[in-house]
């Protein structure tokens, strides 16, 4: 019994360390997601820098195209460096999930032994209760029977 309960204690422990696997994989998927959303933004300055530019070259506003030209190359090296951060954080996201799948099957695991401990104390008890219910009808079987003797002896004597 007691085994059992430290065992169900660590099954809950176990739990809430995949809890925490679980929002930490969470957090870092969001982590990626939102370099994805920097990226997206970047790629479409690039587009619109890139057509402010053609619009500057076709009215001949060399100042306009200029800072159009700047923007365009800083919206480049702002996504090789967002392309960067997203693997960095996908590979920290990949292990955080491996983590994870890791924990829910400690835990799932650490489940399955506690129920089968129960079930074996169940069927142990349910024996239990077998065998005491099986001696107390052997012993008043005995003990009618024997008390049938005694009178049949008794009707003899007399």
């Amino acid at each position: 019994m007691q085994r059992l309960d430290t065992l169900k204690r660590l099954m809950t422990l176990y739990g809430v360390v995949e809890e925490q696997h679980s929002m930490e994989l969470q957090r870092t998927v969001n982590a990626v997601r939102e370099v994805g959303q920097a990226i997206e933004v970047q790629h479409d300055l690039f587009r619109s820098a890139k057509s402010n530019g053609r619009a500057a070259l076709h009215a001949g506003d060399r100042m306009e195209w200029a800072m159009a030209e700047a923007q365009r190359e800083t919206t480049v090296r702002r996504r090789r460096r967002l392309d960067e951060l997203r693997l960095e954080r996908e590979q920290i996201s990949s292990v955080a999930k491996e983590q994870y799948v890791a924990s829910q099957l400690k835990c799932e695991q650490m489940k399955s032994v506690v129920d089968h401990i129960e079930k074996q104390r169940d069927m142990e008890f349910k024996r239990k209760t077998q065998a005491v219910s099986d001696d107390r009808f052997l012993a008043r079987r005995r003990w009618t029977d024997a008390r049938g003797k005694l009178r049949v002896a008794e009707v003899k004597k007399t």
